[in-house]
């Protein structure tokens, strides 16, 4: 009987023990990082998706950032090179920004896992741009995400930031944000105002749909605008006059845009801060 009194107390002092004890803090998923594979028209491309903190243990849907490196890099460089992961953890830990997806593509789809070659161009012959939508059907249908245009964003630096301005237009009505960082931009009816791009003025000056229709992609785009197309581009970019012709045609055709001006030339740099800048500014409404 004695023995039983005693249970009986160690019981009632564990329970009210528990009750007292602070709950232990729940622990969040880490965000993480997969690197693999969607099938385009012309084989598996190589990419990189970019899941948020909680995403594995949540039943929330996300909205989508595609971010789009530039020449010489693969699905890896935001990564490798932009710290996008690093960025984007600590914006979303500092509620600086919303939760996202981020998706990161490589570029060169006939060289999947690879630098690009420089005898190889087909990455001015408008394939990545027709094998978008493939893309976003692949991210759509293996991660859960909100699918429409007010929660997809579509943001690249130079090589990627001409992909992003070419992309966008030709669906035009796939992406409310639009972030153009340190972008190449040929003119349709000029010659390319970079010498280091002289030579591929013919490539993107060709037949291929997401070129050739750039100024009535762009008009149909504008007719429904995006609530944010941001420019970025540094005073010593060998770029930068580039940026200042085509935003001279946007001002022409009245076209609303937003302009950011930094120090400093063509970087990772630069190109982080643009990331971190453009990723507070999505996803608000």
């Amino acid at each position: 009987m004695k023995n039983k009194s005693l249970n009986i107390l160690v019981l009632v002092l564990l329970i009210a023990c528990a009750g007292c004890c602070p709950k232990a803090k729940q622990t969040i998923e880490p965000s993480q990082v997969i690197v693999t594979s969607y099938p385009s028209s012309i084989g598996e491309a190589g990419v990189a998706v970019y899941l948020p903190e909680g995403y594995a243990t949540s039943e929330k849907d996300y909205p989508v950032l595609y971010l789009l490196h530039g020449s010489g890099d693969d699905e890896t460089g935001w990564l490798t090179k932009g710290k996008a992961k690093a960025i984007l953890d600590s914006l979303i830990t500092n509620n600086l920004c919303q939760q996202m997806i981020v998706v990161m593509p490589n570029g060169y789809l006939e060289q999947t896992g690879k630098y690009y070659a420089p005898e190889s161009r087909l990455w001015m012959e408008s394939t990545f741009e027709e094998n978008f939508s493939q893309l976003i059907a692949w991210t759509e249908a293996h991660f859960r995400t909100i699918n429409d245009k007010q929660h997809r964003a579509i943001a690249g630096l130079s090589m990627g930031g001409f992909h992003t301005m070419h992309t966008a237009a030709l669906l035009n009505q796939s992406f409310d944000y639009v972030g153009i960082f340190s972008a190449l931009y040929v003119p349709h009816t000029k010659q390319p105002h970079s010498e280091r791009i002289i030579e591929m003025s013919a490539l993107a000056l060709s037949d291929k749909p997401a070129y050739q229709q750039t100024e009535a992609l762009l008009a149909q785009q504008f007719a429904n605008p995006p609530q944010l197309y941001w420019i970025a581009c540094g005073v010593d970019d060998f770029l930068y006059q580039d940026n200042v012709v085509y935003r001279q045609y946007l001002d022409e055709k009245q076209y609303p845009y937003e302009y950011h001006e930094s120090a400093g030339g063509h970087s990772w740099h630069n190109w982080m801060d643009y990331l971190t800048i453009f990723a507070q500014k999505i996803f608000n409404q």
